[in-house]
């Protein structure tokens, strides 16, 4: 139970301060990372969001539509794939970058500022493998689930 009430407090007061940061932006917590990465890899498309993200696709389509309004993404048609479109990060977008990465690494540098460089690069590495790990596990039941309907 501890891995879960610890976890789920630093999301809640990761949030929380997110949300005050990115307020002069009007961005929320959950929309800065679509900006950081459209600005890292301009023209990705939504789908490869939910390899990176993990998230629902109609989160990813509502957050996506809600930066294009507020002007920070455009959609392009994607030359490869006209079912789908690129997303490039507008004028906008490029000026919030670096102040949206500075907020981000300043919060991750007070939040693990009593770690040891190794010990945040472990833990690091065991967040991940937990995360990845959980990602898996839910997998697994939403396949035995659906086999379970299916017989």
């Amino acid at each position: 139970m501890k891995l879960i009430k610890w976890i789920s407090v630093t999301d809640r007061y990761n949030k929380i301060h997110l949300d005050r940061m990115l307020a002069p932006f009007g961005l929320n917590s959950s929309q800065h990372m679509y900006v950081l990465r459209i600005c890292e890899v301009p023209g990705i498309t939504q789908d490869q969001f939910n390899n990176l993200f993990y998230i629902n696709p109609s989160n990813i389509t509502r957050s996506v539509a809600a930066l294009e309004k507020m002007g920070y993404l455009e959609r392009r048609p994607n030359e490869k794939d006209k079912r789908t479109c690129c997303l490039y990060p507008t004028e906008k977008a490029k000026a919030a970058y670096q102040p949206l990465r500075q907020i981000c690494e300043d919060w991750n540098r007070r939040i693990t500022g009593g770690l040891t460089e190794e010990e945040r690069a472990q833990f690091m590495r065991l967040l991940e493998k937990v995360g990845e790990a959980a990602v898996e596990q839910n997998r697994l039941e939403l396949e035995e689930l659906n086999s379970a309907k299916e017989d």
